[in-house]
């Protein structure tokens, strides 16, 4: 079984194909409907949010962390705009696109030490 660091480490070796696939949902997601730009950043920044409370967590920082990581995805679509359902898959792509772009930098930090 693994410990809770190695898990950080594996989810993060798979960030960068985690963000190409983002893209390309990005990529249909516009060709689709409009971006609401504020939803997107605020996805985008809940994500990165649920990344870091999630590493912590791994990193033996405390079980409240855990929730609060698993909790943080809630207040993206509490305070997004969401006018169809094409701005839901914005919010979801974009909290996803967040998580994976933080652990794609935890990778590469880590990978210099």
């Amino acid at each position: 079984m693994q410990n809770n660091k190695q898990i950080g480490m594996s989810l993060a070796s798979k960030a960068p194909m985690a963000v190409l696939i983002c893209a390309v949902i990005f990529l249909l997601l516009f060709l689709c409907s409009a971006i609401n730009l504020a939803n997107l950043l605020l996805a985008l920044s809940v994500g990165v949010l649920s990344a870091v409370l999630l590493l912590a967590y791994w990193h033996g920082r405390g079980g409240s962390y855990f929730i609060l990581g698993l909790a943080a995805p809630m207040l993206s679509i509490l305070f997004s705009e969401l006018p169809d359902f094409w701005a839901l898959g914005w919010v979801i792509n974009g909290f996803f696109c967040g998580f994976a772009i933080l652990l794609w930098l935890f990778m590469l930090k880590n990978s210099q030490d």
